[in-house]
């Protein structure tokens, strides 16, 4: 098929975080970058830019992110390298998303921020590090919880995570293994009546990425054939899941390693799922086998 028989999207896990260096599952936490993630972020953004050379059509005119400080700071880093800036749009089930995009500055790429491509909620497991978890919990119940898709870890105490200790740091990067107060990042979520977790499973997060991926980043296409979703592992695997229509157990076997670009190739006229590819597939293989093995190698 050609470029103008197929929509694009381009989707990629955010670079490098504090967290993801340390070998912590993150989740709702919100860790920032590292260099290393920044430099990640501008390989795959030059990585685009590349493929995309001699088509300027096919550069993203669209963006996703959740609501994550690092899949913001990923885009910022991407945005700039492609020579172009970001416009932040937080939305919720009841943002007027068509008045948004109308009235959207010609020169800037919306960038529409939901929850709903939020990492997985890891529950009590967030801030831990994943050898700890791995060596509480045996290499079975560790892979059934982290892999299955309807294994989910035990639910956040809600009411201690929104404290932040002042002497609760992390032994390299000094960072509050915290999520953020939610009457305080998520207030526009809880005026919406959005129902935000305190832990999922993987089967969880397709089911609050469906509706949102069809009527939204789908429903987009039309009007902005090139689309760039900067989101995270769990969030990524759903995405594929639903537009693949990966079954339950092969999902499992599938890892998304930082920041190297996906292309989704989508039939116009059915938005239908064609092919899918890595911009740098051995870097892809090499990364998401490290990805498989977290928790088996103490850092």
């Amino acid at each position: 098929m050609s470029q103008t028989d197929t929509y694009t999207l381009f989707i990629l896990r955010h670079g490098q975080s504090e967290l993801n260096h340390e070998n912590i599952f993150c989740g709702w936490i919100d860790a920032s970058l590292t260099e290393e993630g920044k430099a990640q972020a501008r390989s795959a953004a030059k990585m685009i830019k590349e493929h995309c050379h001699g088509k300027p059509s096919m550069l993203p005119q669209i963006g996703y992110s959740s609501r994550l400080v690092r899949t913001q700071q990923t885009f910022e880093v991407m945005l700039e390298e492609l020579g172009k800036e970001g416009s932040y749009h937080v939305i919720t089930q009841s943002t007027n998303v068509p008045a948004i995009l109308k009235n959207k500055e010609e020169s800037k790429v919306p960038v529409l921020q939901t929850w709903r491509l939020n990492e997985r909620h890891y529950g009590s497991w967030q801030g831990q590090r994943k050898p700890k978890i791995l060596e509480e919990y045996g290499k079975e119940q560790y892979m059934f919880i982290r892999r299955d898709y309807k294994g989910k870890p035990p639910a956040a105490d809600l009411s201690k995570e929104m404290i932040q200790e002042r002497d609760d740091q992390g032994a390299l990067t000094g960072y509050e293994f915290k999520e953020p107060n939610r009457r305080v990042k998520y207030w526009p979520e809880e005026e919406s009546g959005e129902n935000l977790p305190n832990s999922e499973s993987l089967h969880d997060v397709v089911n609050r990425l469906q509706t949102f991926l069809n009527e939204v980043i789908l429903g987009n296409l039309e009007e902005f054939s090139s689309t760039l979703i900067v989101a995270h592992g769990s969030t990524v695997r759903s995405i594929l899941k639903i537009l693949e229509q990966i079954s339950d157990e092969d999902i499992k076997d599938v890892n998304i390693p930082n920041a190297i670009p996906i292309v989704i190739e989508l039939d116009k006229k059915t938005k239908k799922f064609i092919r899918r590819y890595y911009l740098d597939p051995e870097l892809a293989k090499v990364n998401a086998e490290r990805v498989r093995n977290e928790g088996f190698e103490k850092n």
